[in-house]
């Protein structure tokens, strides 16, 4: 890592003292972070203590306000304590070097659309709640090209093509590798009191996709991955689309109402059906949320709901969720994996199949620099319980019409100098799941989660 480190200030120093002759001016960001988390996880009495390390460099090359290009190294996730091994997220310590982000932003001459070519960080319009996008988020670099078109002083169109799992070595797709195709539009309206953020996306989906590295055979039941973050397999080439919007109103200022909602579905091409149980590939769902709150000047208290499409009796596992390219659902610290620690106990993040209710209280704060967050959120599932694919699945993933969570929240927040800030986290999750469903164990533990989180960000 150090000299990773070493190897990027370098490159910046020869850039910034060549710059009179490139015009090119050069800068440097990037984060430290460091997370120190002991939690249960599983609802069985099973205890964890995580603590580990994540750097992230960049170095920005600006030739101009038309053209610019980014580079970003990321070192970590880096377990402590662990040397050649592999931790919890799959890094052995120390090799977890991988280039995060490489992309050139520039401007089409004589006119205001703007490019963005390569890997890079982009979504859809972020959700009521949580703050990302539950179909496809803005949490991990993509390969791709994005274009941002303004087109009125209220109009501004967003148009993006990303391409996910290559493999071009696979041995069942070799003509043409294993390349899903993702193309998304959306426009973003403001007016007085309101702006709205509409979206479509499709995806072309190929079957000879692989997960880290291993390559899946091509019966429906060993299936190929697509991305898709509900364990989305893709049995055979299909096509999937999706849209939606999210909206926020601040009419009644200092009350402001957030609401969101998409549709999606995922058709297989050709003879996918099993004699069984029919074709249970395909897929097709939905969700809505919203929030509102209330500013104050000690914080802002919210209330919030959402409601998710899911499995009924007769579908196979997930099938009535919404498909998604990588969305996140994140209102809570843990059981939605909200939280800022590099360790969690799930790793959940899809709204499929629930529906939930949610109150709490933001950026409470009575001395500078230190803010606490509040949040209770309740869990209930939308998948019949009568559903022979239970089993498939934890009930924190896969919860059912007589399954319930309960999750607490306290969070603060103390900014230590300007670029350094902690943040300690708790949450206490309340177990309330049918023990009594066809092939499911006992779950009869509470969880909880405690993490303290350092950032220093230049």
């Amino acid at each position: 890592m150090k000299k990773l480190t070493t190897l990027l200030l370098a490159a910046g120093m020869v850039f910034a003292a060549s710059a009179p002759a490139s015009a090119v001016d050069v800068k440097v960001d990037g984060t430290y972070e460091f997370s120190f988390t002991t939690r249960s996880s599983g609802f069985a009495g099973d205890n964890y203590e995580n603590a580990g390390q994540r750097v992230r460099l960049g170095l920005s090359f600006i030739q101009s306000e038309n053209l610019s290009g980014y580079f970003q190294a990321q070192a970590g996730i880096d377990e402590w304590g662990v040397h050649g091994d592999i931790d919890d997220n799959g890094n052995k310590h120390g090799n977890g070097i991988s280039a995060r982000q490489a992309y050139i932003d520039w401007m089409i001459p004589q006119t205001v659309v703007k490019v963005r070519m390569g890997r890079s960080v982009f979504g859809l319009p972020a959700d009521a709640i949580g703050g990302k996008n539950a179909v496809m988020a803005d949490w991990v670099p993509q390969d791709g090209v994005v274009v941002n078109a303004p087109v009125t002083d209220w109009m501004t169109l967003n148009a993006f093509w990303s391409r996910m799992d290559v493999s071009n070595n696979d041995d069942v797709d070799v003509a043409q590798g294993s390349r899903t195709d993702a193309f998304g539009l959306a426009a973003n309206l403001k007016f007085d009191g309101v702006s709205v953020s509409p979206y479509v996306m499709y995806a072309a989906i190929d079957k000879g996709g692989e997960l880290n590295g291993v390559k899946y055979g091509t019966t429906m039941n060993t299936p190929k991955y697509t991305g898709d973050a509900d364990a989305g397999m893709a049995y055979a080439d299909a096509n999937a689309y999706w849209f939606g919007v999210t909206s926020t109103f601040t009419f009644f200022d200092p009350f402001t109402f957030k609401l969101s909602g998409a549709y999606g579905a995922k058709n297989y091409e050709g003879n996918t059906v099993d004699p069984a149980i029919g074709n249970f590939g395909d897929r097709k769902g939905w969700y809505v949320q919203g929030l509102a709150s209330y500013a104050t000047a000690y914080g802002s208290p919210f209330l919030a709901a959402w409601y998710a499409s899911g499995d009924d009796a007769n579908d196979y596992y997930r099938q009535g969720w919404i498909p998604t390219m990588g969305g996140r659902f994140l209102p809570v610290n843990s059981l939605r994996d909200g939280g800022s620690s590099l360790f969690n106990g799930y790793a959940g993040s899809h709204i499929g199949g629930t529906w939930g209710v949610q109150v709490g209280w933001t950026d409470i704060s009575f001395l500078q620099d230190l803010s606490h967050e509040f949040k209770v959120a309740m869990f209930q599932g939308t998948n019949n319980s009568a559903n022979d694919y239970v089993a498939a699945s934890a009930p924190q993933d896969y919860m059912t019409t007589s399954d319930r969570a309960i999750e607490f929240d306290f969070n603060t927040t103390y900014k230590i100098y300007k670029n350094l800030s902690t943040r300690l986290e708790l949450a206490y999750i309340i177990n309330d799941f049918d023990d009594g469903l066809k092939g499911r164990k006992a779950y009869d533990e509470d969880d909880w989660n405690a993490s303290l989180y350092f950032c220093y960000k230049f």
